[in-house]
């Protein structure tokens, strides 16, 4: 197969942390990045201008590491601190991970003996490629508030969630200057694997038409193609693992009910009929 037709059949989708981390996470694309802030954040786009990129670097290492996450990390010129992650899957410890993450993105500047003033703003940025359960909004935004008054505690604390799921399912929003419009549309970038929506996602945005030029360069470039399906390989490994977890704590809790229908007699059949266990198995416990 020639290069050229290997970067004519071979698929990117920024769902792929690598990628997105390419597109949204380089000094060249800062303009890329910006962009996308501002349709996601309510701050003034005079904020975010002069933002500063953190753990911009590639190393192959991290590239490779198959318990960590490429994400974009930044901060402003405010000191406000942003992390964006891009995660394939939701599941069912998401809500407790992102706040941890979120405290230790929090805390980790701050040096013994300082004040807590100096604590910084920080924004979590959760992009969820599917299952997103919290509500069927396109884009969540979390804060403290007081329970009845709907007072804010404080503006420290901020999580967004972007649902690529229900990106999908909007059209496209042709010459959009609103920020939901432009949201929608670069949930539509990130989430497709088809070169041709995303060069007509671009038609309507000079700064997409950049991002979609990085893109095309890692089509072109065989190293660029082999980390992104290292990344790739990952993902699909870490299903496998989540499925085969999930599994596994299927059939111990089928075991221990029916170890304790068992202590209360129960018909086999019964015990059977509840758990899925064959009679054999129930009969060994």
């Amino acid at each position: 197969m020639t290069k050229a037709k290997s970067a004519d059949v071979f698929k990117i989708t920024l769902r792929n942390d690598y990628a997105f981390k390419k597109v949204f996470g380089t000094e060249e694309n800062k303009a890329v990045l910006r962009d996308f802030l501002d349709c996601v954040l309510d701050i003034p786009a005079q904020d975010i201008e002069d933002l500063e990129l953190l753990d911009k670097e590639f190393h192959i290492d991290s590239v490779n590491d198959k318990t960590g996450i490429l994400d974009v990390k930044l901060r402003l010129k405010n000191g406000t601190i942003i992390d964006i992650e891009i995660q394939n899957r939701w599941n069912d410890e998401f809500v407790q991970r992102t706040v941890f993450y979120w405290a230790k993105m929090y805390t980790e500047n701050l040096q013994k003996g300082d004040m807590y003033t100096k604590l910084p703003k920080c924004i979590t940025i959760n992009i969820v490629g599917e299952g997103f359960k919290l509500n069927e909004l396109l884009h969540s935004e979390y804060r403290v508030l007081e329970k009845r008054l709907y007072t804010e505690l404080s503006d420290e604390l901020e999580i967004h969630f972007l649902n690529l799921a229900a990106a999908k399912k909007q059209p496209v929003q042709v010459e959009s200057d609103e920020k939901t419009g432009r949201l929608v549309n670069w949930l539509k970038f990130i989430e497709t694997d088809d070169k041709e929506v995303r060069a007509m996602l671009a038609d309507n945005s000079p700064v997409m038409e950049q991002a979609n030029e990085t893109v095309d360069v890692m089509l072109q470039d065989p190293k660029e193609r082999w980390l992104y399906e290292n990344r790739m390989k990952y993902e699909h490994d870490k299903a496998s693992w989540e499925h085969f977890g999930y599994t596994k704590g299927a059939r111990q809790k089928a075991l221990e009910t029916a170890a304790v229908m068992k202590s209360m007699n129960y018909p086999l059949g019964d015990i059977h009929k509840i758990t899925g266990l064959s009679e054999e198995e129930i009969a060994d416990l």
